[in-house]
């Protein structure tokens, strides 16, 4: 038998062996696979990502709908079109990109976007019960003051707080859980690249590079939806191409017709006012001198040092007003019975409010200054927030009636509400006086806010320790909603509401007969003052309680009525106001009649304006007889005044001032 001798293989060294496929391991893929494969993961996540979107949309726009009675929900979100619906989806749809290109997580992602539009849902549809207008993106001030906005609707902090720590509670443990049982995945793994089993950096930048590039494209929608308002702007230019139909001076009507989100961009800050036609230094030279004039000739008659060594007190009453106007109600008992009487014998009459509910601001903002909101953009919801606290100075009464006076504040309220700590510096008083300061001030029964009498103890004893005249503003708390168990005697009050409404209107109106009683007690410490001091009395606005079968009994201007009243220590001028309802910004001139004080040319240009346009506010205007007027039926006169008006105002808010020191010098005959 045959044997074969196996001889030894000989190999060449300069050839390399020939790998198998299991030592080559797989080949890796492609520029364009990994590419696929990125696309095939992100589709997904985008889908879910709109469907959020499309969710959270629907939810805001579904409970703002809730407060517009005259149409079902689908039909009104149906009158908007299929293609406004879709770009509000996308903002929407930004905001859940953004936000999950900053969390990593979907799930984490969709619950904070679905809990926000929640929360926003629930704020708007509050305000609007409250105040009657919708949620404005400058509404975000306000949550620096939380514990005000809670208890305005009834709702107690702790329990918020309690909520909010459980839901914080229930999201750290789920992330903490994910990322344990996604580190246990990867240790269960087989090994992987780099040091310590992690992806190398450019793995890792491709495997979040598609989220962190969503998110910059989110990013820059969101950039443009809160430019919205300035020039130019490509996100309002395809809004327009959906053929909206804006509201400018009704914002429940600009919400209604276009959509909630809709409705908020195009509230989003802007220019606070357009630059009028003709705006030049040498137009308002013109205008002042033309108004210096007029002044000269009022000044005439008037005593020169009138305010010289007088106190000047501007007081605000918080939700001040006379129900027994109202039709279809009547009170077991009159609420401001001395106020009434005190009105019958001096200077007084009926403002007409730029606010229902709320809005105390903006009324303080136009007495103060004299200007009015409805030359501002419709964008400009709070100048005290938006406009006076950015600017170094600011023109206010201070430049009329406060030469030689000693300027303070009081607020018995926190300082950074409506931003009135920086406001009232800007405005020029050396010190305000809020709550921190008043601690100890007095209560009513069971009311948390100062009370009327103890806010007033403290102007008269700031009055009295003064060597100098003083000019005081004053804003009062007392009758702040809300109004639920406050006082234990509510006052009786019949007519269309439901028990729950008569409950809140009685307590409202025990709130304002303690109120009365305190008018009566500042008049009576006034009176025994040695110094001459002169009043201007006003309420702000209605308080939030009326039902709406009230509003059907009393349509127009009357739900927006507050009385004011001008009273003094010393003997006044015979006063007849221009006209039977007057704007906010011509208040500061009926006090000034009444003490004979000279004026300025703004003044005297503010005075002329009331004989015409005695009202007006947000596209609102009123001729001296009370009744609803339109621009173009003004006469010749009242559209030069107007227009020399909103010269003026922007010249001393936003322009260059080229006529600030002529209009503020008060000039001789």
């Amino acid at each position: 038998m045959l044997q074969t001798s196996s001889a030894p293989r000989v190999v060449d060294a300069d050839v390399p062996p020939a790998d198998t496929p299991s030592e080559r391991g797989p080949r890796p893929p492609s520029r364009l696979r990994r590419a696929l494969d990125a696309a095939g993961r992100a589709v997904p996540v985008a889908a879910l990502s709109l469907a959020v979107a499309v969710v959270v949309t629907m939810i805001v726009e579904l409970t703002h709908v809730q407060t517009e009675p005259w149409l079902e929900p689908l039909e009104r979100v149906d009158t908007w079109g299929a293609d406004r619906l879709a770009l509000e989806v996308l903002v929407v749809w930004a905001v859940v990109v953004l936000i999950h290109a900053v969390v990593g997580r979907l799930w984490l992602a969709a619950l904070i976007s679905v809990a926000v539009g929640g929360v926003i849902a629930f704020a708007d549809y509050q305000k609007m019960l409250m105040r009657g207008e919708p949620l404005y993106p400058t509404d975000i001030e306000y949550l620096k003051d939380a514990g005000l906005l809670l208890h305005s609707i009834g709702v107690d902090p702790a329990y918020v707080l309690a909520g909010l720590l459980v839901l914080a509670a229930v999201v750290v443990t789920l992330v903490v859980r994910t990322h344990r049982r996604r580190r246990s995945v990867r240790r269960a793994g087989p090994a992987r690249p780099g040091r310590s089993g992690r992806l190398p950096l450019r793995r890792r930048w491709r495997a979040h590079a598609p989220r962190v590039t969503a998110g910059l494209l989110a990013f820059g929608v969101l950039a443009a939806a809160v430019t919205f308002n300035e020039d130019g702007n490509p996100l309002r230019a395809l809004w327009e191409r959906s053929g909206p139909t804006w509201a400018r001076w009704n914002q429940v009507e600009n919400y209604a017709e276009n959509g909630f989100v809709s409705g908020l961009l195009y509230n989003m800050p802007g220019t606070a006012m357009e630059r009028p036609a003709g705006y030049s230094r040498a137009a308002l030279r013109e205008i002042a001198d033309r108004y210096s004039a007029v002044a000269a000739e009022m000044n005439a008659t008037r005593d020169a040092g009138a305010l010289a060594d007088t106190n000047v007190v501007v007081v605000l009453s918080e939700s001040f007003t006379d129900p027994t106007r109202l039709n279809g109600v009547e009170v077991a008992e009159d609420p401001i019975p001395f106020t009434r009487g005190l009105m019958g014998r001096t200077p007084s009459g009926t403002m007409l409010s730029s606010d229902y509910g709320g809005g105390t601001a903006n009324v303080e903002f136009e007495v103060l200054t004299g200007m009015s909101l409805s030359n501002f953009r419709e964008q400009m919801h709070t100048p005290y927030q938006m406009l006076v606290p950015y600017e170094d100075d600011f023109p206010s009464l201070l430049r009329t009636v406060g030469a030689g006076h000693e300027a303070i504040a009081i607020h018995p309220y926190q300082r950074s509400f409506y931003k009135r700590d920086e406001v009232y510096a800007t405005f020029g008083f050396s010190r305000a006086a809020f709550e921190d300061e008043m601690a100890d001030a007095e209560r009513v029964e069971r009311n948390p806010f100062v009370s009327d009498a103890g806010t007033f103890t403290r102007v008269v004893d700031e009055l009295r320790a003064s060597e100098d005249p003083m000019v005081v503003n004053v804003v009062t708390m007392q009758n702040h909603r809300p109004y639920d168990g406050k006082y234990d005697e509510p006052i009786d009050v019949e007519g269309a509401m439901t028990p729950m409404e008569k409950r809140m209107v009685g307590q409202y109106l025990r709130g304002l007969r303690y109120s009365d009683a305190a008018v009566e007690q500042l008049v009576t410490d006034l009176q025994g003052l040695d110094e001459r001091t002169i009043v201007l009395f006003y309420g702000d606005h209605s308080p939030a309680v009326w039902s709406s079968q009230v509003w059907a009994r009393n349509p127009g201007q009357a739900m927006y009525e507050t009385p004011w009243f001008v009273w003094a220590n010393f003997e006044t001028a015979p006063v007849e106001p221009a006209a039977e309802l007057l704007g906010p910004n011509h208040l500061l001139g009926q006090l000034q009649a009444a003490a004979n004080a000279p004026v300025t040319p703004y003044d005297a240009m503010l005075a002329q304006i009331a004989e015409e346009v005695p009202a007006a506010e947000r596209g609102i205007m009123l001729d001296p007889d009370g009744r609803e007027i339109r621009a173009e039926d003004l006469s010749p006169r009242a559209q030069q005044l107007l227009e020399d008006y909103r010269l003026v105002q922007y010249d001393l808010s936003v322009g260059k001032g080229y006529a600030e020191a002529e209009l503020y010098e008060v000039p001789t005959p």
